[in-house]
Parts: C-alpha cells; sequence; structure tokens
C-alpha cells in the first residue's frame, strides 16, 4: 500500500507533491488569479495618494552664517607697564564661543526680535486641501494695539465689506460673531483693539482671508523650539543658524533680525562699561565745574587789585615744586570718589541691575579690587541672560552676594589706605604752605589762590583726559561677530514626501489585496485542492476530476478525449494498479454529505468502464435519497428499485436491472425509499445480490449514502474492493471531512481512496488547461467533434465553448510563462 501510495505521487499529472514548506509557485499563480483586485486596491491607493500629495506643503530649511570670534580686552596706550585703558573689553564669559551660542539662542534675544517683527498677527488663506500662508502679501495690514487673553486660539476671517469698509466674523463656543470696521480707523472691541489699512497688495475685488493672534510667549517657544545652532566644522568658530517652517520668506526676515540683534547686543556688551564709565566722569566734572569757577575768580581778582602781574618771578621754585603734589591730589581725588561711589553701591540692600565700573579705567590698580569687580560683572551678566526662570539664576545671586562681601571687605582696607595717603598728602600740602608763608605777604596770598586754581584745574583736566580715553575706545569698538551669510532658503526638507507618499500608498495598494488573499485562504474552511487533503486525511489519495460546465450527465461518453475524461482514466488505472487486475473489480463510492458529487463521479466512472468494452453495472444504493435514475434521465417504474428487491416486493432479478443502449451501461435504481434502509443494507439478501452480479458483470460501481451523514456504508465497505470517498473542492467542509476521516481510521475502515472532485482550474495553481484531442491527442479538432456525434445513438445538447475573458486570458499566459 505505500508503494501504491509513493507511485500515485509521482504519476499525478494534476497535483505534485512539492517539498518545500513554501510553494512560490503555488502563491505566484494564486496571486495573478487575483490581478484584478490588485488594479482595483492600486488604482483606489494611488488615488487617496493623488489627494494626499495635494495637501503637501513644502517645509523649507533656511539658514544664515555667523563667525564668532573672542573678544580680547583694547587697550588705547600705556603709560611704563601700566594699561591706561585696561579692561574696556567684553567680559570673559561673555568672550567664550560657546557661552555666546548659548546667548545667540536665548529666550530673551528671540522675544526681541519676535517683538522687532510682524509676527503677532498671523495671516492665512484656506484652500480646498492646504493652508497657504499670506505673510507680507495681504491686501491689508493688520496692526494690533491690545488683544486679551480671551482673543488667542480663535480663527478670525476678514473681508472686504465695500464703501472703504471691511467685516471681521469668527466663530466661538458654537456662536458666530462679527464686527464692522473702517480703514485707518482704530476699531475698538472687547478682544482686541486694532487698525486696519490697505497694503500694497491691496486689490479691487474682493478679498476674504483668516488670521490669528499670537502672544508674545508662544512666537518666542514656538521659534525656539524650531531653532538650530551648530558649527560648521568641527574646530571653526563659524556657526549655521537654521529654521524649518512652511513660510520660507518669514524665516529668512527672523533670521536676518536675530543675527542682527545679537551682533548689536555684543557691540553693547563692549561698550557697556565705557558708557558707565564716561558717566561716572561726567558726574565728577559737574561737580569739580563750580570750584575752578571760583578759585578762578579769586586768583584772577587779586591779581587785579594789587596789580601782580607775573607771580613766577617770587614763587618759581615753589611752584615748580607743586607740580608733582597737584597731580598726587588729582590722582587721590578721583580715587576717593571712586571709592564713595563704590561705598554708595554696596550700600545698597538689594544687588543693583547694572554693572560696576572697572577701578582699572580710572588708574585704580589694586590688583584684588579688579578681579573682585570683573567677577561681580561677570555673574551679574550671566544672571541678566538666563533670566528669573532659570535654576541658575539662584546660583548667579548667591555668587554675588558672596563678592558683594569680599568687596565690602576689600574696600575696607582700601579705605584705611586711603587714610594713609590722605594724611601723606596733608603732610606734603602743608609743608608746601609752610614755604609759600615764607614769602611777602602779598605773594603769599596770590600764590595761596593760583595753588587752589591749579589743583583744581589739573583735575578736572585729569577728568577731561580720562573721559577722552573712554571716548575712543567706545567709538572704536566694533562688535567680535561677524554675519558671513545673510539668510537663505538652502533645502526643502520633505522634498521626497510625495514620493514616499506614492510609494506608501503602492505598497498599501499592494498589501490590501495580498492580505485579502492570504486572509481568505487562511480562513477558509472548504476543501480546495491535494495540499488540503495531504495535511488533513490518513488515506491515500488517489486522483481528481476538474470542474466541467456541461450538463450531461455522462460527459465522459461524450468527449472521451478531453482532460475531463482523462482524468478518470488516470483514476481507472491506479484502481487496477491497487487491486492488482484489470477486472473484475467492485467499487463503493461515497462522500461527506449531499451534494460532494459521488453519484456524478459514479455514472462517469461507469462511462469510463464502459469505454474499455466490459460490463458494467452501476447501483443506486443510496437508499435514503436514490437520485441515478433522475440524473441518466431513464424512464422507469420507481417502485422497481433495489429497494423493493431487497424488500422482497419481487424476486426476479432481471426485472431489476435496467438496459439503455445510449449509456451502454446497466443500471439499478434505488426503488422507494423504505423505513428501514440501515437494515436492508445489512440484509443477506443483499449479499447474495452482489454476489450473483460478480458473476455477471466486470465492474460494479454502488453508489451509497454519505458516510458523514449515515453509517450504511461500513456493512459494505468489507465486500468490494475498493471504497472511493469523494469530495468536492470548495465545497467539502475540512473540520466535517476531518472527523469523519479520522472515526474511519480508527475503526479500520478498509480499502479507502481519496477523490477530489469539481477542482476549477482557475482556481488551483495543479490543473491543466491542456485538453486532449483539443490541439494534437489522437485527432484533430473537427474530427473530435465528428466522432462525439457518431459515437452516441442520439444527439445531447451541443456543447458550448466558454468565451475567454480579459482575466481568464491573463491568467492563462501567466500560468504558460510558470509551466514553461
Amino acid at each position: 500500500m505505500q508503494n501504491s501510495e509513493k507511485l500515485q505521487n509521482q504519476n499525478n499529472p494534476f497535483m505534485e507533491e512539492e517539498n518545500s514548506s513554501f510553494d512560490f509557485r503555488f502563491w505566484a499563480i494564486k496571486i495573478a488569479r487575483y490581478w484584478y483586485l490588485f488594479v482595483v486596491s492600486i488604482a483606489i491607493c494611488m488615488g487617496i495618494a493623488y489627494f494626499q500629495n495635494r495637501k503637501w506643503q513644502p517645509i523649507y530649511k533656511t539658514s544664515a552664517r555667523m563667525m564668532i570670534e573672542e573678544g580680547k580686552s583694547q587697550t588705547i596706550y600705556s603709560t611704563g607697564s601700566q594699561n591706561i585703558m585696561q579692561g574696556f573689553g567684553i567680559q570673559a564669559s561673555y568672550r567664550n564661543v560657546n557661552n555666546q551660542i548659548i546667548i545667540f539662542g536665548s529666550y530673551d534675544l528671540i522675544g526681541k526680535v519676535v517683538d522687532q517683527l510682524p509676527l503677532a498677527i498671523d495671516c492665512y488663506s484656506q484652500g480646498r486641501f492646504k493652508q497657504n500662508n499670506l505673510y507680507k502679501r495681504t491686501p491689508v495690514n493688520i496692526v494690533q494695539t491690545t488683544v486679551t487673553p480671551e482673543a488667542y486660539g480663535i480663527e478670525y476671517t476678514i473681508s472686504e465689506k465695500g464703501n472703504d469698509g471691511y467685516i471681521i466674523s469668527w466663530e466661538n463656543d458654537d456662536e458666530q460673531y462679527s464686527v464692522n470696521g473702517t480703514y485707518n480707523s482704530l476699531l475698538n472691541h472687547k478682544l482686541f483693539s486694532i487698525i486696519v489699512s490697505k497694503s500694497p497688495e491691496f486689490y479691487s475685488s474682493k478679498y476674504s482671508f483668516k488670521f490669528r493672534f499670537k502672544s508674545h510667549g508662544q512666537l518666542v517657544a514656538e521659534y525656539d523650539s524650531r531653532l538650530d545652532i551648530n558649527f560648521v566644522m568641527e574646530g571653526s568658530s563659524v556657526v549655521a543658524v537654521s529654521l524649518t517652517g512652511k513660510v520660507a520668506d518669514r524665516d529668512v526676515d527672523f533670521l536676518n533680525s536675530l543675527c542682527q540683534a545679537f551682533i548689536d547686543q555684543n557691540l553693547a556688551r563692549k561698550n557697556e562699561a565705557a558708557i558707565k564709565t564716561i558717566d561716572f566722569i561726567n558726574s565728577q566734572l559737574s561737580e569739580i565745574s563750580d570750584s575752578i569757577a571760583v578759585s578762578e575768580g579769586n586768583w584772577q581778582a587779586y591779581r587785579r587789585q594789587n596789580q601782580i602781574v607775573d607771580i613766577k618771578s617770587y614763587t618759581g621754585q615753589i611752584l615748580t615744586d607743586l607740580t608733582g603734589l597737584e597731580a598726587l591730589n588729582s590722582a587721590f581725588k578721583l580715587k576717593e570718589a571712586y571709592f564713595s561711589y563704590l561705598t554708595k553701591y554696596l550700600s545698597k540692600k538689594d544687588i543693583q541691575d547694572e554693572i560696576i565700573v572697572v577701578p582699572s579705567t580710572l588708574g585704580i590698580s589694586d590688583p584684588t579690587l579688579i578681579r573682585l569687580v570683573s567677577d561681580y560683572n561677570d555673574n551679574l551678566n550671566k544672571r541678566r541672560d538666563v533670566g528669573t526662570a532659570s535654576p541658575f539664576y539662584t546660583k548667579y545671586t548667591s555668587n554675588l552676594e558672596i563678592i558683594r562681601g569680599s568687596l565690602q571687605e576689600v574696600l575696607k582696607g582700601l579705605k584705611a589706605s586711603l587714610d594713609i595717603e590722605r594724611n601723606d598728602l596733608r603732610m606734603k600740602n602743608a609743608e608746601n604752605d609752610r614755604r609759600i608763608a615764607q614769602l611777602p605777604s602779598q605773594e603769599s596770598l596770590l600764590s595761596k589762590y593760583e595753588r587752589k586754581y591749579k589743583i583744581n584745574d589739573n583735575y578736572y583736566t585729569f577728568l577731561l583726559q580720562k573721559k577722552a580715553e573712554s571716548q575712543i575706545l567706545k567709538a572704536s569698538n566694533s562688535p567680535d561677530n561677524v554675519l558671513l551669510e545673510t539668510a537663505r532658503v538652502i533645502a526643502v526638507t520633505n522634498g521626497g514626501e510625495t514620493k514616499k507618499t506614492n510609494t506608501l500608498f503602492l505598497v498599501i495598494g499592494l498589501l490590501l489585496p495580498l492580505a485579502f488573499i492570504i486572509l481568505k485562504d487562511f480562513l477558509n474552511d472548504k476543501i480546495l485542492d491535494k495540499k488540503d487533503i495531504d495535511k488533513l486525511s490518513p488515506y491515500p489519495y488517489l486522483g481528481s476530476i476538474q470542474h466541467t460546465t456541461h450538463t450531461s450527465p455522462s460527459f465522459v461518453l461524450r468527449n472521451p478525449r478531453s482532460a475531463f475524461a482523462e482524468s478518470y482514466r488516470i483514476i481507472r488505472t491506479r484502481l487496477e494498479f491497487i487491486v492488482k487486475r484489470q477486472y473484475p473489480i467492485m467499487t463503493l463510492v461515497t462522500s461527506t454529505e449531499s451534494g460532494d458529487g459521488k453519484t456524478s463521479f459514479s455514472i462517469n466512472m461507469a462511462s469510463m468502464y464502459v469505454l474499455t468494452g466490459h460490463k458494467t453495472i452501476l447501483i443506486d444504493l443510496d437508499l435514503r435519497k436514490p437520485s441515478v435514475l433522475n440524473r441518466l434521465k431513464i424512464n422507469g417504474d420507481k417502485n422497481r428499485g433495489i429497494s423493493n428487491y431487497l424488500a422482497n416486493q419481487f424476486e426476479d432479478l432481471n426485472e431489476l436491472i435496467i438496459t439503455n443502449t445510449k449509456y451502454k451501461f446497466d443500471v439499478i435504481g434505488g426503488g422507494s425509499i423504505p423505513p428501514n434502509p440501515g437494515e436492508l443494507v445489512r440484509s443477506d439478501k443483499l449479499k447474495e445480490l452482489i454476489d450473483k452480479l460478480k458473476t455477471m458483470y466486470d465492474y460494479i460501481i454502488i453508489d451509497t449514502s454519505p458516510i458523514g451523514l449515515v453509517a450504511d456504508n461500513y456493512a459494505l465497505m468489507h465486500w468490494t474492493d475498493v471504497n472511493l470517498f469523494v469530495l468536492r473542492s470548495e465545497k467539502t467542509k475540512k473540520l466535517f471531512f476531518k472527523n469523519i476521516i479520522n472515526q474511519l481510521k480508527a475503526d479500520q475502515a478498509p480499502n479507502i481512496q481519496i477523490v477530489l472532485n469539481d477542482i476549477d482550474e482557475k482556481k488551483t495553481t495543479y490543473s491543466t488547461t491542456v485538453e486532449y484531442g483539443r490541439k494534437a491527442y489522437y485527432i484533430k479538432k473537427n474530427d473530435y467533434h465528428s466522432y462525439v456525434s457518431k459515437y452516441f445513438d442520439q444527439e445531447d445538447e451541443p456543447v458550448v465553448a466558454e468565451p475567454k475573458t480579459f482575466k481568464e486570458k491573463v491568467f492563462s499566459f501567466i500560468k504558460d510563462l510558470f509551466n514553461r
């Protein structure tokens, strides 16, 4: 039996055993069969992709390039080893490139730029598929004066009303609102106050577009999230600042304004120390100018009163000695004034949000004081940049408090040394006063007036010199940062989005029908082809019968050279091989349930045996639902069948057998439907009848009841040579068949062979489309039809070939390719 099974699998022309786990040919042809699903699915998906691409908006990447250099402190001139203007450059922390990049993207700087540009009102037109932004292209300009928090988040529509006016409408909380306005006039509403004026883009035809109010915080957050700052090359100080967005012109304006604001801020920070120094010197000049005027007036009045022309002839040597002392007095006064300014600054309870004048700019060279003031200014500027919401704000405030304490301690020591210096100057001044007192009274008094004037004048000159130096430095300052490239569009970041969309929907269009085919196959609970039988049945597979649309009950006789007849011929040959003889052979035919085609199979199998020239009889033993006579359209006595014979209603066997010259094989009808078909099938009289028929016929075919519904066949299976279990493709349920076949296996039913009926060559990859006799099998096509008409005694219904559809032609072409 095992050898016969192997031989069956090797010689089956309709079904081939695949060794691989995945049958590519099977799935390829199965998928090709549903080509129309792919065409429809791809057409629909590509249509969706088309409308999806209509919504596509380009996202531009705009970029500008800035060179950031580490600024250095500037020195105007030096006296000896002391730099007179040291310390007027930008603070060290601001000269750090990384810190400047952080400042470049700081919240405050972005906020300044946002306030400079017309970004607070976002105007756009709503198309059928997408929005079009109208930045600088609106027919009217909208300028807001006041906007309440409730006005944000609402979409407004502005349109021309006529008579030099406009109307604004909106919806809020499912209610409609509108307000009318006049151009160039203030429109007041409880939500907003705006002024609308005609722009250069104004056109005479009616316009209508939408707009939204955007708050300062929303705009800063939006640009901060989109802003990207990176070094152009590793190790360089050139950075690329870029934005990605849908409105290229707006992003270009923002980047250019941001770069300019950053440059201006850098220059302002560099000038801040010089400006503070100039302000301090101006305050000192305003104080000393009155003293100069008084001392000069006294000196000149005394000279005119006493008619003294030249005091140098009297006190030349003494005044020469006083020159150096007066310079010391001027420096001392400036230092004293600075300490007074610093004491007043540090005496305030709260930390002031302004930097301290650097002492080195006023000739004070104490290194500790210079370092502490520089550190204080550094931390103060850092605190300014981070803002009160930053976690670093507290840290920098703490640092400032510590430095303030250190400055106060250092200032105490400096004041003590200043007192010593004051006492020393007093002693020197007293010595000079004593020398002057030795002069004649008139010369002595004149020298006193002249000395007071000289001291004030020298101090004033000294201050003017310092002011001039500060102004020169301020004028010579230039920003450390240089704009190398203004903002421009460098790329469209989503340029390939339409291609991706087309590809995505194309894949979806391919996957949907593919998933349908796989899911349909997975969820299919009907037997389709040999593969399903091999998975479910422990019994050997005998062969398959092709699907046909012809209505003739015995199509094998009408078309003995057709592929349909050839499938029966193969089954006949295999049956002879299984029973190891050509005849006599008795075959039982059953199925899982009604409608599987066992009766049609039995009739055509009997027709195939008739073609061999041997005597054949077909017995309708489906006593519950006999149908052989009706199927063959044989008019006979319905009450003279096998059931009547077994019930002893008549005894003559010749009256039971029906001979029909058209079909060439004998038939025994089912007869009347008995009340006890199960008992009749098991009767000894049936066994005797079969034994008699074996002596009369070479081939006996018994059409029985479906074994899946009734158990009548169990009594007959041990009498026959082979038991054929007929399944119908796309009709027999897998689970039902599996349960029945497993039960037969458990009951040790003998000689069971599986036949698959009604395989549609259009729906399975293992069928063949070549009909023997259609092309070159024994006889030509025209001779074949002549042979058919001569073969039958009377003409049956004409065989009409179904025209091939376009789908069938395509499938046939693809299948021929695989067969090659």
